[in-house]
């Protein structure tokens, strides 16, 4: 009963935390829906008296406040560019092909990592589903990778989840940096789209797990808005799992806020999915430079 009362009270203030934070100008796309459903995950082991096994519920508990709140909220405040203008007409450069100074590739190990899949859609809003746009662009990025001469792992390939359906949100995220680590990968790519419940809100952005992996993130993220002209939100430290977990350097790509009616709509363009591979592709290559 002790027990109970305990996770109930860390339950309360979480929700209290998430009723005061929520309202920021950064929300990672499906935040509640994945904090809900892990939390429930979490209480139900803790009062059975089991622990997860990166560090039991509490830790669990804080890591989830800061995935899926705090992290992306970093990003306003730190020194990561905000402005929450929708972006005008963009005009990408030509796409010179995949293999235009990208020999720094040649013979890496990638994975690629498009977000949720199957059973989770991530974001959706503006007849978009991020897990679509995700996929669409994992697949632009395996291709232009491969011909550079990089070994690539897709953590998935189809609009599957990784763990068997049904698996727990942990269980899921670490099933793909089980793959990275049994492919010995030099580097971890995690696409995703973002959402915000302010739709004035556009841009991409890249998070890197904390005190590492800021150099890549930089790299990437500069291609990116040289390649598709979206507006600059920065690069911010993060606690996202795949990204505290990851033994190899890692980044988050928020590719852009499918919340936005312009930046959805681009997000499902063929020639701006290009662009976006693209850049994050030559982003790779100039962290190996």
């Amino acid at each position: 009963m002790v027990n109970n009362k305990k996770v109930l009270a860390i339950a309360m203030l979480v929700f209290m935390a998430i009723s005061i934070l929520i309202p920021t100008q950064v929300s990672h796309a499906a935040a509640l829906d994945e904090l809900v459903g892990s939390l429930a995950t979490s209480t139900m082991a803790a009062s059975s008296g089991n622990n997860a096994a990166d560090g039991g519920f509490f830790s669990n508990i804080f890591g989830l406040l800061f995935d899926k709140i705090l992290g992306p909220i970093f990003n306003i405040f730190g020194g990561g560019k905000s402005d929450p203008s929708t972006p005008g007409k963009v005009n990408p450069l030509p796409d010179p092909g995949a293999n235009q100074n990208l020999g720094s590739l040649k013979g890496k190990t990638i994975v690629v990592d498009p977000g949720h899949g199957g059973s989770n859609p991530g974001a959706v809003a503006n007849d978009t589903r991020e897990a679509d746009n995700n996929l669409a662009v994992g697949l632009k990025v395996r291709d232009r990778l491969v011909q550079a001469g990089a070994k690539v792992v897709m953590t998935r390939s189809s609009d599957t989840t990784v763990a068997a359906e049904g698996s727990s949100l942990g269980e899921e995220l670490q099933a793909r940096l089980d793959m990275a680590q049994a492919n010995n990968a030099d580097l971890f790519v995690s696409v995703h789209s973002n959402s915000n419940p302010d739709t004035s809100i556009a841009g991409a952005m890249t998070f890197y797990p904390s005190g590492k992996s800021s150099d890549l993130a930089l790299a990437v993220q500069n291609n990116i808005i040289k390649r598709t002209g979206a507006v600059d939100k920065g690069t911010s430290p993060a606690t996202f799992y795949v990204l505290r977990n990851a033994s190899m350097p890692s980044i988050l790509v928020e590719m852009g806020f499918v919340t936005n009616t312009a930046e959805a709509a681009r997000l499902q363009e063929d020639s701006y999915r290009n662009q976006m591979a693209q850049g994050i592709v030559e982003g790779l290559a100039a962290y190996f430079k």
